[in-house]
């Protein structure tokens, strides 16, 4: 996630991928390898941290967290160079129930120049973690619709399961079905336990 707008100032801002886009450990696989690559023509200091991942009142929570070691913990990525960052579970994995946590590689930003009358913009990845349970996991998702008083549609997402949900999107129709009310593309995670809700202005 990008942070900060460009306002009518200029903005600077390096510019790194991330490759793969999740991790996934099980109890006898506790280990991976993440490669970030800068795509900026200048070198771009990058800083990581693990984060407890948790959904509150419909809503992602992260807390930082001991549980994930990730290693380097800073590095400086040189024009199109790349580094391979180590990401280890140091706890024992749960024995019904899936963890979630994020890894965030976030740009340091450097000290401008004294000229400079620009923006910064800061660029933050955030990658999901997941650890599968000793014993067999799956979504339960439930799916409740309501209007506010204020005439606003609003979708909540329930899981009761012991895994967590992926949404590629979602549409809501008529009850006929001819005709659709609402179009939501974007992916959404609803984890183990926990909610997500949508609120629409139709």
């Amino acid at each position: 996630l990008a942070t900060l707008l460009a306002l009518s100032a200029p903005a600077v801002a390096g510019s790194f991928s991330i490759s793969p886009l999740r991790v996934d450990f099980t109890a006898t696989a506790s280990t991976a390898a993440l490669t970030v690559r800068n795509e900026d023509a200048a070198p771009v200091v990058v800083q990581t941290q693990g984060l407890a991942w948790s959904q509150e009142a419909g809503q992602d929570a992260l807390t930082p967290s001991r549980d994930l070691l990730i290693s380097p913990a800073v590095f400086t990525l040189q024009p199109g160079g790349s580094q391979l960052v180590r990401v280890a579970l140091r706890r024992n994995v749960d024995p019904v129930r899936e963890l979630t946590y994020r890894v965030l590689l976030q740009e340091v930003p450097q000290v401008a120049s004294p000229d400079f009358t620009g923006l910064q913009v800061v660029l933050r990845l955030s990658v999901p973690v997941f650890v599968e349970p000793l014993a067999p996991a799956a979504a339960q998702v439930a799916w409740v619709a309501t209007r506010g008083d204020d005439g606003r549609l609003s979708l909540s997402a329930r899981n009761d399961g012991s895994a967590h949900a992926r949404i590629h999107g979602f549409s809501v129709k008529t009850a006929d079905g001819a005709a659709t009310v609402l179009d939501q593309p974007e992916l959404a995670y609803v984890l183990p336990g926990s909610s997500r809700h949508w609120t629409f202005d139709d």
